[in-house]
């Protein structure tokens, strides 16, 4: 029987101080029992989205919810140009004042996502960059994105990796996203282990708004 993993998401802000973020305080809910080990998606590799970029996903679906936001004017629509290897049912999810699009795979609900929420923030690029670089146990910057652009991210909590499942496979990687233009923080997640996180990541690209 497939378990079924609510993903239950949450409007939450960065601390304009340089500790971690709660747990509790994170973008997306862990399961609240354990999750059987899920096989890394087939083909994960970074360096091949130097490729040419594949039709993004879910982009009506993403500008549709985007569209009625209440954080809509302060948050741009971001679309995933890659799926890591890992095909997926994409749906709504609920975020309190924001927008925010789930994949479902055959084997894990909320499997990754994208999201957007309905908090501002409203620190200039370099203490953003310094707060995420000092929260977060990873780092990295967007390049395909609106500059300046980048992400700190590592297991929700802003932990790193358990040391006796290095690659996060069934745990919930999440990533906390800053983007030239935008004054919220996008969320990132993924399910399948820390290398389909950092493969989403680099396949972001900007919605259409139009």
């Amino acid at each position: 029987m497939k378990r079924m993993i609510t993903l239950a998401l949450c409007c939450t802000a960065l601390a304009a101080c340089d500790a971690a973020p709660d747990a509790a305080q994170t973008g997306t809910e862990a399961p609240d029992t354990p999750q059987a080990p899920i096989s890394p998606p087939p083909h994960v590799d970074p360096d091949s989205l130097h490729a040419a970029a594949p039709e993004p996903l879910a982009v009506d679906l993403t500008r549709n919810e985007w569209k009625t936001a209440a954080n809509r004017q302060d948050c741009a629509p971001l679309v995933l140009t890659s799926d890591g290897g890992a095909p997926a049912e994409p749906r709504r999810a609920n975020f309190s004042g924001g927008w925010g699009v789930a994949f479902d795979t055959d084997e894990v609900r909320s499997a990754y996502g994208v999201a957007g929420p309905g908090v501002v923030d409203s620190d200039q690029a370099g203490a953003q960059e310094s707060r995420l670089r000092s929260q977060w146990p990873y780092f990295t910057v967007l390049d395909d994105l609106p500059q300046p652009a980048f992400a700190g991210y590592g297991l929700e909590g802003a932990q790193p990796y358990r040391s006796e499942v290095p690659d996060g496979v069934g745990d919930n990687s999440l990533a906390y996203v800053r983007v030239g233009g935008q004054t919220c923080t996008y969320n990132v997640w993924s399910r399948l282990g820390r290398a389909h996180l950092e493969v989403l990541l680099q396949s972001l690209r900007p919605g259409v708004t139009e």
